[in-house]
């Protein structure tokens, strides 16, 4: 089984392209995002992660307001793949909400992700093991595997990937197809999950 698993490793283009997947620009949108000064486990539906000391936290702030951060949508990001994936945010006429001011008084700033990511839509379970992950982990059919910008595979659910990235709408013969993978019992042409 080792052999089968996905690990970091240097790509080309070429070599991606060939293994089927697609190069996705990023949705600009605001994350607020601070240094982890100590480690931090963060449980996701398919497995738990880990930040360490030195890496980046990053936050979705969403609208609604959460006492506690961890409620946040939020994953770490290492310190040299942030410095290189990420930007101040540069919208002048930004003024934070609630949740943002919440996330500021906690020492966040506001970033945006520029870079973008490769990436496919998994039609089987893949093995992978991500740099935050201590262990590999299947990741199932339907959600998106990803090829950051060190080469590191993760993934995250089609919903969470779509929007984040800039992707092309689905068919309905898609739809279809995505509803037997993932094991949606029913569909309607008009359904957009």
């Amino acid at each position: 089984m080792t052999a089968n698993i996905l690990r970091q490793r240097k790509w080309t283009d070429e070599e991606l392209k060939a293994e089927g997947f697609q190069y996705y620009q990023p949705v600009k949108r605001l994350v607020m995002a601070r240094l982890l000064f100590q480690s931090k486990n963060i449980d996701l539906s398919t497995e738990t992660i880990t930040g360490k000391v030195g890496d980046f936290i990053c936050y979705n702030p969403g609208s609604d307001y959460h006492e506690n951060p961890d409620e946040y949508d939020h994953w770490p990001v290492r310190r040299d793949i942030f410095f290189k994936s990420y930007r101040p945010w540069d919208e002048a006429s930004w003024k934070p909400n609630v949740p943002e001011k919440h996330l500021l008084s906690l020492g966040c700033q506001p970033y945006y992700k520029y870079l973008g990511v490769w990436a496919q839509r998994l039609r089987e379970t893949r093995a992978v093991q991500s740099l935050e992950s201590p262990e590999p982990v299947d990741i199932p059919a339907g959600y998106w595997l990803i090829i950051g910008s060190e080469g590191e595979p993760y993934s995250t659910p089609d919903d969470e990937f779509r929007k984040r990235y800039e992707v092309s709408a689905e068919s309905v013969r898609d739809r279809i197809y995505w509803a037997a993978v993932t094991g949606r019992s029913h569909f309607r042409p008009d359904d957009k999950t």
